[in-house]
């Protein structure tokens, strides 16, 4: 069965962050779709005292299972009173775009507000 769930295991989050290029620290966080032991897809972000920031993702081409990790990301943003989320500059920005959630080009910024909607984009893929 899949569960998708955070993962805040240090070690497990290190080594998911470097595989991916990211910078790994204390605010580091991810969502992780798996079964079993096996992570089948993920959100890597981080969660800090003002705002959520989103690095990378996995799988981007499998656009309604990438809605759903970056949904449950912004989720854990939201649960932890983050009402503003940003995406870092090797995040994938075309993913975001796709799915409909880029609220500031300029600034990098998330439409968190969309969190609460339905995937219409997905429909379009």
């Amino acid at each position: 069965m899949i569960e998708i769930h955070p993962l805040r295991d240090k070690e497990k989050l290190s080594k998911l962050y470097a595989e991916n290029g990211v910078s790994f620290g204390d605010d580091s966080i991810a969502i992780t779709a798996a079964d079993g032991d096996e992570i089948l897809g993920y959100c890597l972000f981080d969660l800090t005292a003002e705002c959520g920031v989103v690095h990378s993702g996995y799988p981007i081409e499998d656009i309604p299972f990438a809605d759903g990790l970056l949904r449950s990301a912004l989720h854990v943003c939201v649960e932890n009173g983050k009402s503003t989320a940003y995406y870092s500059e090797g995040a994938p920005k075309e993913l975001f775009e796709k799915l409909g959630f880029i609220k500031n080009t300029e600034k990098r910024e998330l439409d968190v507000d969309k969190l609460f909607s339905s995937c219409k984009n997905c429909q379009n893929t």
